[in-house]
């Protein structure tokens, strides 16, 4: 046994001079490299893998590996002067730091119905039950609100007035009211909007006292409880100016519901509160203006909705969008959208900038919750692992249609995150983004990709998407925020969404036969033009700026930003398939007439470019 022990001694003793004498000749740097991985610039040499042929995104990983422990710092750059020629910066991944100026907007940001973290959650998300603050009439008690507000000083708060349903009216207003099977109230009926008015104005002059409270939600109709209503699991209405088929054929039948009433009723409850906020009156938030309802009984009620929009925004009223998880809906004029034919048999979808100042100082929300390791999420939107693509998707379209506030659900996204699109960084990104105006803006973006649309959701309003159709389809190219786009690319990047997988939930403009979509766009030169009013406010002269390019490195290739007649220094890419993002300083001279202000070369081959963004180095 003795014998044995002292082989066995000896062994170890010999693997270990063995391994020490490996590590004092391994190059200088290697395990700072193995232990703390570095970007690579331009400058530096870098080893180049075979080039990979299929542009194949990288995929989630599992949950309980994909999650980190605490959220990351968000991390920003000191605004410094930009050099051209410089050093490029890469990073694995996508790049969301902002200059180091960069703050929350006054009018914009992330509001939750739950606790969130309190560095980029903005407001808090508040219901207003009719019943339990105006027991008995002409009596009004809003100290439990009143309290919830000041226990949280600093946040902005968002209202919602339950006036819509049975189940959270009072028992002396039911008396005088109608409601259907499900318990919404009859809004058409007579007298509802007499009953509930001076509720509203009691509610307006809560506002004014409390000047954080930067949105109140206009609910009309949509009360329905599937069941008792002390059990507020069961409540499936929340005032969202909507009714399915079954209901509306209800209101019709039972109540006299018709599409003269609907304009005619609507617009007088619209009145009793735009009465009552007078000066506040763009903290209001109308809750729906694209469609009342859908199959053939709606199409005379939705055909009111665009005469109910106009009447609604001439009054100074903001509004909100719903459902932006499905990120290509919301394609109306009358939210500023427009359809720009571009090459390739596809168009831009851009913001008419007109539409944005109107609305700018308006709450103009959306609502971006459908997220989360929860049943009713997977049961609509499909797995947990397609989550982090669909709420950067989203997100960055609520930028682009420029809604300043979007509502989430804050205890669904504390453990979301992605080791590419790095989530918890981009929610810190959207809360000092979201809300900004081309006077503070400290980025402008454009996502590329190619994205299909039903043709029949735009053939009404957009004749010029015939440039961009094929067959029951048209193609968007991109959207952005105060860039735009050009060049002679192709749809790079496929990203699919089965209908085993809930079509990632896009069911309701997707095609038929669609079940995919394009996150890049691939091509050897992207020029690129920032909006003239944002650069002749923002840009003195020469206008420092980082263009930070994310793209999927799937070939070797030689990158470079190009202004008039000077470049960068060139970025050798790997060409092993993996997303980066890179950072070119330069001191940009924008044209200021609509002409390309700077461009994006490939030298060798073709970059898949996914996304854009400039960031302005002076504030």
């Amino acid at each position: 046994m003795k014998i044995l022990k002292n082989i066995l001694f000896i062994i170890l003793l010999g693997g270990t001079l063995l391994a020490l004498t490996a590590a004092l000749l391994m190059p200088k740097g290697f395990y700072d490299d193995l232990l703390y991985p570095k970007t690579h610039t331009a400058s530096q040499p870098s080893s180049l893998a075979k080039p990979i042929k299929t542009t194949q995104l990288i995929k989630p990983q599992a949950r309980d590996t994909q999650v980190a422990s605490k959220p990351p710092a968000f991390q920003q750059v000191k605004a410094e002067p930009a050099r051209l020629n410089s050093q490029v910066e890469v990073i694995e991944g996508m790049d969301w730091r902002l200059p180091s100026y960069a703050k929350r907007s006054k009018n914009g940001g992330l509001i939750s119905e739950t606790a969130g973290a309190s560095d980029y959650v903005r407001g808090d998300f508040h219901i207003v039950r009719w019943d339990k603050t105006n027991p008995s009439s002409g009596q009004y008690n809003f100290t439990e609100l009143q309290r919830a507000l000041d226990r949280a000083p600093n946040q902005q708060i968002l209202l919602r007035p339950e006036i819509y349903s049975r189940c959270e009216a009072p028992a002396w207003a039911l008396k005088q009211l109608r409601h259907t099977q499900h318990g919404s109230l009859i809004f058409w009926d007579s007298q509802y909007a007499g009953i509930v008015e001076p509720f509203i104005k009691a509610l307006a002059n809560f506002v004014r006292k409390n000047p954080q409270v930067i949105g109140v939600q206009l609910g009309i109709g949509d009360g329905e409880y599937r069941g008792d209503c002390k059990n507020f699991a069961l409540k499936d209405g929340w005032g969202e100016f909507n009714m399915n088929p079954q209901e509306l054929k209800e209101a019709e039948t039972n109540f006299g519901f018709t599409p003269e009433k609907l304009e005619s009723s609507t617009k007088k409850i619209v009145n009793v509160f735009a009465n009552a906020f007078g000066a506040n009156v763009s903290k209001l938030v109308f809750n729906n203006l694209e469609q009342f309802s859908w199959n053939a009984i709606a199409e005379p009620y939705n055909q009111r909705i665009p005469v109910i929009a106009k009447y609604v925004l001439d009054k100074g009223i903001g509004a909100r969008d719903g459902q932006v998880e499905h990120w290509m809906r919301y394609m109306h004029r009358i939210l500023g959208m427009q359809v720009k034919p571009a090459n390739n048999g596809t168009c831009s979808l851009d913001m008419d900038e007109r539409v944005a100042d109107r609305f700018s100082t308006r709450y103009w929300g959306t609502e971006n919750e459908f997220y989360g390791d929860l049943d009713y999420v997977r049961a609509e939107h499909g797995s947990y692992q397609n989550q982090a693509y669909r709420f950067l998707i989203s997100s960055l379209r609520g930028l682009q249609m420029r809604r300043n506030y979007s509502l989430i659900f804050a205890r669904g996204m504390e453990k979301l995150d992605h080791p590419v699109y790095k989530t918890q960084e981009f929610l810190r990104y959207l809360d000092k983004t979201m809300g900004k105006l081309k006077n503070d803006t400290p980025d402008a973006f454009i996502l590329l990709g190619e994205r299909y649309v039903a043709d029949y959701r735009l053939a009404a309003e957009y004749p010029e998407r015939k440039a961009c159709q094929v067959k029951d389809r048209v193609a968007f190219r991109s959207f952005g925020r105060w860039i735009t786009e050009t060049s002679d690319s192709k749809p790079a990047m496929r990203i699919n969404m089965p209908a085993s997988d809930k079509l990632w939930g896009q069911g309701y403009y997707l095609p038929q036969g669609i079940d995919y979509e394009y996150a890049a766009r691939s091509s050897q030169a992207f020029s690129f033009n920032l909006n003239d009013q944002l650069t002749k406010t923002r840009c003195n002269g020469d206008c420092p700026v980082e263009v930070k390019v994310t793209y999927l490195d799937s070939q070797q290739s030689k990158l470079s930003i190009q202004t008039d007649n000077k470049k960068t220094a060139a970025l050798a890419t790997k060409g092993d398939g993996k997303l980066r993002t890179a950072t070119f300083r330069i001191n940009l001279t924008p044209s200021h007439n609509n002409q390309a202000d700077f461009k994006l070369i490939a030298n060798i081959n073709p970059v898949n470019l996914m996304l854009l963004r400039v960031n302005f180095l002076q504030q």
